[in-house]
């Protein structure tokens, strides 16, 4: 507006100039916008302060009502340097749990305020669009074989049911989308006081920071744009080709191993459309026990969520390769953590805002692809149930902001792909776009090397960080053929343990109970009859002699049972240290050979039955014995048969 009076008049640019004060200070004084300290909902570290934001629910409509957004903010001693804000991805991710690893984490709170905004809609805003009936019902869809896009029919009854009641209560749906959030930023920046900020936006929020840039230039100096989300890209069709690229580059990295880990993927989903497999599991919204029926498309969909987190990507290759032979026992913990990843968002404000920014511009029959993502056919049906108006096409323009601005991407992100997050920053006018290898989404959470780049480029925008670390090696190999022994059946054990079902683990740990205690039995009179020996006389060494044969037998049982529990815990703890994740498909190849001690612990059990005295000591030798069967069948089963 400013610009183009002052190509009219200098009158009116001077009349223009007069007028932005008293501009200012009315948007200042808006009633409707208000910052408040409130009591925290979080954990908040040192010099944490919590507040709410009040803002209207939607800007356009003088009538609207107004929403509460809780927010972070840590003071720095010494702010040099701008504040920072920032907001989570989704949309539908918490954002207030991360303010101290953007403060301290980073080290950021040495220079500059840290501020750190929840999503309107979210779980912790008020009002929320939390809707966990269709949470439910989304991780329900996986209990049947049927067309997907009848499967997650329930979900969108549900959702429809949720916003009716949400707009019954007086909510305006129209008030939850990426210009509406980028404008609490501004209100936020203002009601706080900051002169200016930078903003780091992470996938989704990266279209948040990006037109907060563009709405409010003058207050936001830089941005950082995390797994960068364009708004201008067919956001389902990305997301396919995300898939394909990655797995591709995992196999580029597999030496060999397994060198087209998607055609495994894909031969994968025919056995499974053919024959799908049951699993057990829970629905993590409602805690209820249910059995999963896994199609092709499931695995598709389990897959892609599964190459968000760094620590699986390298397992995904081996793991593929298992199920293409058929090998079915991995997706037990596949599956868990699928239905737990796509259930973890506030699924009600993501459909609310995806269906008005995003959904309806997607690709016609991106949906129908083969095969199927199947989270982008519940926001088809969905969105198809909910019938809400689309977002301006102006909304899906490219960016255009013109403040520095760092560009991240994970070389094998499925869902913003790096060559795709490059072309779309590359309209930027002043820009640096760094590529990390071995991460997939999400640089700030999965990357030292990327910390380090982000805290260093925020400091100094003009500096070059390209060369600060080593982005081109990956923090974890991928795992190879030859590294595991195939079973999943110990880190099933160890899921169901972790739900509270112990079942899995009784063998072990009665197993465990026998050999400590034998072992300190043994070890009383072994340790006895060497004192006696050296303090005794020689009528009474020759009788520590004769003695000297049945007790060292009597140990080898338990020394071989504490050996194997501290040899077969110790490998599997350093696999869990290098790469927890490997766990989910095998363990190390040695654990399933110690096996060999079980043998002689039973040959030591069997001579030392020999030699028992006493009636309560055959007894004993006998339960012994039971204990240890069962113990060498359960390592049998779980440890020693591939699954």
């Amino acid at each position: 507006m400013l610009r183009r009076l002052r190509r009219t008049t200098t009158v009116f640019a001077s009349f223009a100039l007069l007028l932005a004060p008293a501009a200012a200070a009315a948007a200042a004084a808006d009633p409707a916008v208000d910052a408040r300290e409130s009591d925290c909902l979080v954990a908040v570290p040192t010099g944490g302060e919590c507040g709410v934001l009040t803002v209207p629910e939607y800007r356009a409509d003088p009538d609207s009502r107004t929403i509460e957004l809780p927010y972070v903010r840590v003071r720095s001693e010494n702010p040099t340097q701008p504040p920072l804000v920032f907001m989570n991805g989704g949309p539908g991710s918490g954002s207030l749990q991360l303010a101290g690893y953007f403060s301290y984490g980073l080290g950021l709170a040495e220079t500059r305020d840290v501020v750190v905004l929840e999503q309107r809609g979210g779980a912790r805003s008020t009002p929320s669009l939390q809707c966990s009936g269709a949470a439910a019902a989304l991780a329900d869809a996986f209990t049947t074989a049927d067309d997907p896009y009848v499967e997650f029919e329930p979900a969108a009854v549900a959702m429809r049911t949720c916003l009716d009641e949400f707009e019954a209560d007086g909510g305006d749906p129209r008030g939850y989308t990426v210009a509406e959030t980028a404008r609490d930023l501004r209100d936020l920046r203002e009601a706080l006081g900051y002169d200016t900020w930078s903003a780091y936006g992470l996938s989704w929020s990266t279209q948040v920071m990006a037109e907060a840039a563009r709405i409010d230039p003058a207050g936001v100096d830089a941005v950082v744009l995390d797994s960068f989300s364009a708004p201008d890209r067919d956001f389902a069709a990305t997301a396919y080709e995300g898939l394909e690229l990655s797995l591709n580059r995992l196999g580029e990295r597999s030496g060999g191993d397994f060198p087209d880990p998607y055609t495994d993927l894909l031969a994968a989903t025919d056995l499974l459309d053919t024959q799908p497999v049951e699993v057990d599991g829970h629905n993590p919204v409602t805690g209820r026990p249910v059995t999963f029926r896994i199609t092709g498309d499931d695995l598709v969909t389990f897959v892609h969520a599964g190459l968000y987190d760094v620590e699986l990507l390298p397992v995904i290759p081996y793991l593929l390769d298992r199920l293409a032979d058929g090998h079915a026992g991995a997706l037990t913990t596949l599956v868990d953590i699928g239905v737990d990843e796509l259930t973890s968002h506030t699924l009600g404000q993501y459909w609310v805002m995806q269906c008005q920014d995003e959904v309806a511009y997607r690709r016609e029959g991106a949906g129908r692809a083969s095969p199927l993502i199947e989270w982008l056919v519940a926001d088809e049906v969905v969105c198809a149930e909910l019938g809400l108006a689309p977002s301006p096409p102006s909304t899906r323009e490219p960016v255009g902001f013109t403040q520095p601005a760092l560009v991240l991407a994970g070389s094998e992100d499925p869902v913003t792909p790096a060559p795709v997050a490059e072309e779309a920053a590359a309209g930027l006018a002043d820009h640096r776009f760094l590529e990390f290898a071995g991460v997939g989404h999400a640089v700030l959470l999965n990357s030292r090397c990327g910390r380090d780049v982000i805290a260093a480029w925020l400091a100094d925008t003009a500096r070059d960080v390209d060369g600060l670390c080593d982005r081109a090696t990956p923090s974890y190999d991928v795992v190879g053929r030859g590294d595991l022994h195939p079973t999943t059946r110990v880190a099933q054990a160890g899921l169901a343990a972790a739900d509270g079902n112990w079942l899995l683990l009784a063998a072990p740990a009665v197993f465990a109970l026998l050999c400590v205690g034998w072992l300190l039995g043994w070890l009383a009179p072994v340790v006895a009859g060497v004192r006696r020996r050296r303090q005794g006389s020689a009528a009474a060494r020759g009788s520590a002699a004769r003695t000297g044969g049945p007790t060292l037998v009597a140990g080898i049982a338990p020394v071989a049972g504490t050996a194997l529990l501290l040899a077969a815990g110790g490998l599997i703890w350093s696999a869990a240290s290098t790469l927890p994740t490997q766990l989910v498909v095998g363990v190390p190849t040695a654990v399933p050979w110690l096996g060999l001690l079980l043998v002689a612990g039973l040959a030591g059990i069997a001579l030392t039955a020999r030699t028992a005295a006493t009636t309560r000591g055959r007894v004993a030798l006998a339960l012994a014995a039971l204990v240890w069967l069962a113990f060498t069948a359960w390592f049998a089963v779980i440890v020693v048969l591939p699954s």
